[in-house]
């Protein structure tokens, strides 16, 4: 006997480390080689030694240097060698020179790689043994003229086959004579890169067959047994993908006359060592030889497992001389062979199936695999860290699974893939699962065509990664800031003050009335209650008015169902709609859809209610009539009880299509009039008394359920509170419901004033969020109405308690939180409302203009006469805000817009009004200013939603799944109503998944280094994240971001936005030439409409610009030629650059 010391093994990844393992047990020392690619690969470090190889060659012809790998065998005592698989485990020459070289080659004798490398003398060997066949070329195949008269003699289709092949590489099926030439040089191209040879054979391809490959043992004594067969069917391209042993849904008999077959050809030719025959079995219980490998198998593990031998060490056993049945072996005789239970092997790959098997590249961030009972793992080159090139097999790891049953193997895989976690780069995972789950595979009844007929094996639920998309996310705000603002610190935040949970069933209230009554009934319970009603407005208009909207679902609902609880009797929670809606998507990275069916979750005993903008629905212009009715429905199907409709210049033929289609769904219409002016003042008697009366009564006759007054700016003084209530009570006969804002300080005695005068719900906030712009407090009003026969029946301990929550959530919001500390009367003088007060001060602050915002306030007024004395609410308070702050940054007058105005580019939403697109306000357009703001365009006469046509829902929904976003109703809706908005929102939610879970300091400002949270994904599963370091970013502006995610190491790359670098520098636009363009507002270019040497006349359409949600789009100022365009799409902008120079006409 021969004893083996040391083991080279020739070759890379998985098969070297299975070698390797397999001689550590035996305690001989092995040796790894490496090509300069696989420095980092696993298998260099699962050796007692390593050495690089093919230093100067390409990555494969690395492991194909048969004199490079003598050279370290020689120079490292290494007295045996493995070839593994692939690379030159068929190839003679290294056989012949390891004997030439006193090496003992562990595999076949030289003869036997001689005989069975060359296919065709494999074939022949075949015939000697009486083995059938299928017809097959007499030896190579030199010319295409072969390949077409060979398809024709035996009928396509036929297949060309390697010579040296395997692996299903040099293998093209040919179903035509028109395919020959393209396959027969993409054989031979694939052979020569593959094999290093390019010689090709051929053979009859037959349909539908089963691959099925025997395991062959055999040492030098003539003892020679098999090991069982194998089923490969499921392959593509002839690359095996899933194996399993034994072929159970093949008869016993053609199993065992397989088996037969095979000892039969390998006894013939005194085969040694590990090697494996393979056939395509027919269901006619016929079989056919296609080859020998005269190697071990990739698939050997399914074998190893059923029969409970070791293959590779037999095969260095029998290298040193041991006969089968010698003890240091311990194969039985054939007879007393028998295998037990059922084996399954999956080759996991870092292809993708979704596109065509392309093989992936790129760094694994992380990784985890499966195990337990049953589960065994060869891995290849898959850690944490390992980057997978493009060089090499695809192969991460081959999982096999034991089962007693061929069911049991697949639930033990279908439980090992789930748990495996592969980040960084594309799986083939999802694919292996549909193929365990495929009936077929369960049963048995599939052909080597079982991956090209099934087409469902391809159709993959999407992937959720949810733990590296939260990671990106976190280390893009840590490192670049929220929304783009730069870095800011992350402040120490006091403890939130948790109210005590509310335990127990929410007692029943005004929700049950609407839902056994209806929307009448409810009315009716309404005006019979002698106390005054609280809507609670937390959810939303007070965060809305206090600070732009910002607040997160994950703070409001800690506490929804505690305010349900504990507060039973109020009327409503307004919670929805409005500017929530798209602020939630633009700014929140959440879905509205998704609050509010967690809100109605949270508070089944509590009306639900949305702000609704007639038929502008919750946008900022007008849509079709099916957009608007559509969204009410699914609003009203997803938890809406009240819908509060206004129209923004109270045009009740803009509300009438919302509050019918309210009515339809069984919900409330709570029917709007805005108020503004003041009906105390005779001097302002456009919107007086009576006005607002006969509007009423046109709300109720149109089908109003409620009579909402929405006095959105807090203009609505105490007195005339009392007379607007007194007589709106006196001439209509529904509920009247009263929504204020703080801001003068006077709301608490306005609405004592309404109350006093009859009024049945007024809006209310929690405490610390009321007061400013928003809301009065509900505590406040509850206690100055104490001893007042219609004090509202609430919990103002409890209302207090949940004010103290409010009061250490709203610190996270500092950014956005520009509440003044104290009343401001001014409101009176500049009648903005709330909301718009503090969005504009947003905006202001964004362009630069923060310093001028008494001059924006000022302006503010000044827009709304000239627009002539508008109603303002969304979007015509949006409209004015646009034009007051286009009017401070470009230093216009009234008497300038006048003058000047046909020179002027006004922002997108003014144009728009005065088209006429939300509506004709009241007594109508200024004259003048309309032609000084249109330029000749036209003007719409009709109600705009009568005109536009009707959106085709089916149509949106395809246009969605080929931007692989949602597909639902309400994403159809949403994508309606903001298409840019909504699509947005997917490409962010696709990077950075359901960020909704994260606490909201981390959600703004991010982690610091050595900080620690806590995420709940969903119930019961919870990540647990520490940042450790961010590196400094590199050249290309990248910084690395490590964390310990749920204890393991993860890397996350983020680009430094806010990293130096070279600034561009723009000119700006001299105002004195009229050919120049300037930005008329700092921001961003959202498309140029014109190229550099087009023609255009005046009020040509050329840039459309973009600031903080209002677009601008730039017109020609004269005739000539565009000369130099100095921007692109997506450049951010300042005001005053200049964008385009146009070259006037001769």
């Amino acid at each position: 006997m021969q004893k083996i010391k040391t083991v080279l093994v020739a070759n890379r990844g998985e098969i070297a480390i299975r070698v390797f393992r397999a001689c550590n047990e035996l305690g001989i020392r092995t040796v790894a080689i490496y090509s300069k690619e696989d420095t980092m690969s696993l298998h260099r470090n699962k050796a007692d030694e390593a050495y690089l190889v093919g230093e100067g060659k390409s990555p494969t012809e690395a492991y194909l240097d048969i004199e490079g790998i003598l050279k370290i065998a020689k120079e490292h005592d290494v007295d045996a060698i493995h070839p593994g698989y692939g690379f030159l485990s068929e190839n003679s020459n290294l056989a012949r020179r390891c004997e030439e070289e006193g090496f003992v080659f562990i595999g076949p004798r030289l003869e036997h790689l001689i005989m069975f490398g060359d296919k065709l003398n494999a074939r022949r060997q075949a015939e000697l043994a009486e083995i059938p066949m299928i017809p097959g070329s007499n030896g190579n195949v030199e010319s295409v003229e072969e390949v077409l008269s060979f398809g024709e003699q035996y009928g396509y289709p036929i297949i060309i086959k390697a010579v040296n092949g395997g692996g299903g590489r040099g293998m093209r099926v040919v179903r035509s004579a028109e395919e020959v030439p393209s396959a027969y040089d993409m054989a031979r191209s694939e052979a020569k890169k593959a094999f290093g040879s390019d010689e090709i054979y051929l053979e009859k391809y037959l349909e539908d067959p089963k691959h099925i490959e025997v395991q062959i043992i055999g040492d030098q004594y003539g003892n020679l047994v098999h090991l069982f067969e194998r089923d490969c069917s499921v392959q593509r391209r002839h690359q095996k993908l899933v194996e399993i042993a034994p072929a159970f849904s093949l008869p016993v008999e053609q199993r065992q006359a397989i088996c037969n077959a095979a000892v039969k050809l390998m006894k013939n030719v005194n085969y040694i060592s590990a090697g494996t025959v393979e056939f395509l079995a027919t269901g006619d219980g016929k079989f056919y030889f296609i080859e020998v490998n005269p190697r071990i198998q990739v698939e050997h593990t399914v074998t190893e497992e059923i029969t409970g031998i070791d293959i590779v060490q037999s095969q260095i056993k029998i290298a040193e001389g041991y006969a089968l049945h010698d003890p240091e072996i311990a194969i039985p005789h054939q007879e007393d062979i028998h295998y037990h239970g059922h084996a399954i092997q999956c080759r996991i790959t870092t292809e993708d199936p979704a596109n065509n098997f392309m093989p992936d590249t790129g760094k694994l961030i992380a990784y985890r695999s499966g195990g337990g009972f049953g589960i065994r793992l060869d891995g290849g080159n898959a850690f944490t860290g390992s980057v997978i090139t493009p060089y090499y097999d695809s192969l991460l790891v081959k999982a096999t699974t034991w089962g007693l049953t061929h069911q049991i193997a697949i639930t033990k895989m279908l439980r090992c893939l789930k748990e495996f976690r592969i980040r960084g780069v594309k799986t083939n995972i999802q694919f292996l699962e549909n193929v365990l789950q495929n009936e077929h595979f369960a049963n048995g009844d599939y052909s080597t065509n079982f991956v090209d007929e099934n087409t469902e094996l391809f159709i993959f639920p999407k992937t959720l990664d949810r733990g590296t998309k939260l990671l990106s996310y976190i280390a893009d705000i840590t490192v670049n800031g929220y929304s783009n603002v730069g870095v800011q610190p992350k402040p120490d935040f006091a403890p939130l003050n948790m109210p005590k949970p509310f335990t127990g069933t929410p007692a029943l209230g005004a929700k049950h009335i609407l839902d056994a009554r209806g929307a009448e009934g409810l009315a009716d319970w309404v005006m019979d209650q002698k106390e005054v009603l609280i809507t609670d407005t937390t959810f939303r208009d007070a965060h809305q008015s206090l600070f732009a909207t910002r607040l997160r679902t994950n703070d409001m609902l800690k506490v929804m169902r505690d305010t349900a609880g504990k507060l039973p009797n109020l009327f409503s929670f307004e919670c929805w709609g409005g500017a929530t809606f798209d602020v939630a998507y633009r700014f929140l990275d959440e879905s509205p859809w998704q609050r509010l069916a967690q809100f109605r979750e949270a508070a089944p005993n509590i009306m639900l209610q949305m702000l609704l903008r007639g038929a502008n629905a919750v946008g900022y212009t007008s849509y079709p009539d099916n957009v608007v009715k559509e969204f009410i429905k699914l609003a009203a199907k997803n938890g809406i009880d009240i819908f509060r409709i206004f129209d923004s210049l109270n045009g009740l033929d803009n509300m009438r299509l919302s509050i019918d289609t309210v009515r339809e769904t069984g919900k409330v219409a709570e029917a709007a009039l805005c108020y503004t002016g003041d009906i105390l003042d005779p001097s302002r008697d456009k919107y007086d008394l009576k006005y607002y009366v006969n509007m009423a009564q046109e709300l109720e006759k149109a089908g109003a359920n409620i009579i909402a007054i929405k006095d959105m700016a807090g203009l609505l003084k105490p007195e005339a509170a009392f007379r607007l209530v007194s007589s709106l009570k006196s001439y209509v006969g529904v509920p009247i419901h009263l929504h204020t804002h703080e801001g003068s300080g006077n709301a608490i005695y306005t609405y004592a004033r309404a109350i006093d005068a009859g009024v049945d719900i007024v809006d209310t906030a929690m405490s610390a969020m009321s007061s400013g712009t928003s809301q009065p407090s509900g505590s406040s009003l509850y206690y100055a109405l104490s001893g007042h026969p219609r004090q509202p029946h609430l919990d103002v301990d409890a209302m207090n308690e949940l004010s103290r929550y409010w009061e250490t959530v709203r610190p996270y919001y500092k950014a956005a939180d520009k509440t003044e500390n104290f009343p401001n009367p001014e409101v009176y003088v500049h009648e903005m409302p709330g909301g718009q007060y503090t969005n504009l001060k947003q905006q202001a602050q964004a362009l630069g203009l923060i310093h001028r915002w008494e001059e924006v306030k000022d302006m503010y007024h000044r827009v709304s006469m000239m627009f002539g004395d508008l109603i303002k609410v969304t979007p015509s308070s949006k409209i004015v805000g646009d034009m007051a702050l286009f009017m401070v940054q470009n230093d216009l007058t009234e008497e300038d817009v006048y003058a000047k105005g046909d020179v002027l580019d006004f922002p997108a939403s003014v144009v728009e009004f005065f088209e006429g697109r939300i509506g004709v306000p009241y007594q109508g357009f200024p004259e003048k200013l309309q032609k000084i703001i249109l330029k000749g365009r036209p003007t719409i006469t009709v109600r705009p939603g009568a005109v536009l046509p009707p959106v085709d829902f089916a149509e949106v929904r395809t246009k969605l799944a080929e931007i692989g976003a949602p597909t639902t109703d309400e994403a159809v809706s949403s994508y309606c109503l903001y298409p840019k908005v909504f699509t947005d929102w997917v490409e962010r939610y696709n990077k950075f998944g359901d960020v909704s879970v994260l606490d909201t300091p981390t959600f703004f400002f991010g982690m610091k280094p050595g900080e620690e949270i806590r995420v709940e994904i969903e119930q019961g599963k919870v990540l647990i994240i520490k940042l450790d370091h961010i590196s400094e970013a590199n050249a290309n502006g990248m910084r690395t971001v490590s964390f310990e995610f749920n204890g393991l190491p993860r890397e996350i790359e983020v680009k430094d936005r806010n990293a130096k670098t070279t600034n561009v520098s723009r000119k700006k636009a001299d105002k004195t030439v009229s050919g120049q363009i300037g930005a008329s507002l700092s921001g961003s270019v959202v498309k140029v409409l014109v190229e550099q040497g087009q023609q255009v006349t005046k009020g040509t359409p050329l840039i459309v610009t973009e600031a903080m949600k209002m677009e601008t789009t730039l017109s020609a100022p004269i005739d000539g030629t565009v000369s130099v365009i100095h921007v692109a799409a997506g450049e951010r902008v300042d005001s005053g650059d200049c964008l385009m120079e146009i070259t006037p006409l001769a």
